[in-house]
């Protein structure tokens, strides 16, 4: 009766244990509870050779430039073409620290209506190094299908640049421009979109169909939560450090707005 049981037992154990290793193989499954935000890596598609973002060592530098310091005023953009689904967007801007005297202005114009101008208006220039978010107002929507340029300039006076005489006043100006086109969302798309509320979900869509200002708006609410993906993204298209990590402008970035 020993032997038998102790044979019985080797039978079961025999069974078991096969079932109990192999389970023990299994990775555990991650529960993603209903606040945790999720974690993409977000990326965005390389841009054309040769392109890149656009500072104004690209964008121009008339006279001699108005910043302080040597990071460019440079345009959150991975080249200088970009898509929105948006007939509102946000453009981002780096700006550094500028002269005292300096004046900050930026404008759209409508490219296929020979460069007829849609919309200017004065920008207040951080007193720190900061990206500022320029928004398109209501009153001023893109066309779908059609491409614009839109452009930031920052003039100044430069006191005492002349050896000869220092009260010479000379003048800089440090410019960009993007071209920007407006396309209508597929049917497909917009579905997508409706299907989820996560905006890092929704940048992550944006992104894969190179819809530059729309991933990046996105991801520009999310920058307090999620600081990874945001350096995540601007990593993604060559932005540099300083940039990435440079606050968002604190007052309101527009005055004086106007047609």
């Amino acid at each position: 009766m020993v032997i038998k049981s102790v044979s019985y037992l080797s039978l079961i154990l025999g069974l078991v244990l096969p079932v109990t290793a192999s389970l023990a193989n299994v990775p555990s499954l991650v529960k993603n509870s209903v606040n945790s935000p999720i974690e993409i890596s977000l990326k965005f598609p390389p841009a054309p050779n040769g392109e890149g973002p656009v500072s104004t060592a690209g964008g121009g530098t008339r006279g001699g430039t108005c910043r302080k310091g040597n990071t460019k005023m440079t345009a959150l953009v991975p080249s200088k073409k970009t898509l929105t689904v948006s007939p509102n967007p946000t453009f981002f801007v780096y700006i550094p620290q500028s002269q005292p005297t300096s004046t900050g202005e930026f404008s759209l114009v409508d490219i296929d209506q020979k460069n007829n101008l849609v919309y200017k208006t004065m920008i207040q220039l951080p007193t720190q190094p900061s990206i500022v978010p320029i928004a398109l107002p209501k009153t001023v929507a893109l066309k779908v299908g059609t491409q614009y340029k839109w452009q930031v300039s920052i003039v100044c006076e430069i006191p005492g640049r002349s050896e000869s005489d220092d009260n010479t006043t000379d003048f800089g100006e440090d410019v960009i421009a993007i071209y920007i086109q407006r396309n209508e969302l597929t049917t497909q798309l917009k579905k997508e979109l409706e299907q989820t509320k996560d905006l890092l979900k929704q940048a992550e869509i944006y992104a894969r169909e190179n819809i530059w200002q729309d991933t990046l708006m996105s991801v520009a609410q999310l920058r307090n939560s999620q600081q990874q993906e945001w350096k995540n993204l601007l990593n993604s298209i060559k932005i540099e450090q300083p940039i990435i990590e440079a606050p968002f402008a604190l007052k309101a970035t527009m005055s004086n707005s106007g047609n």
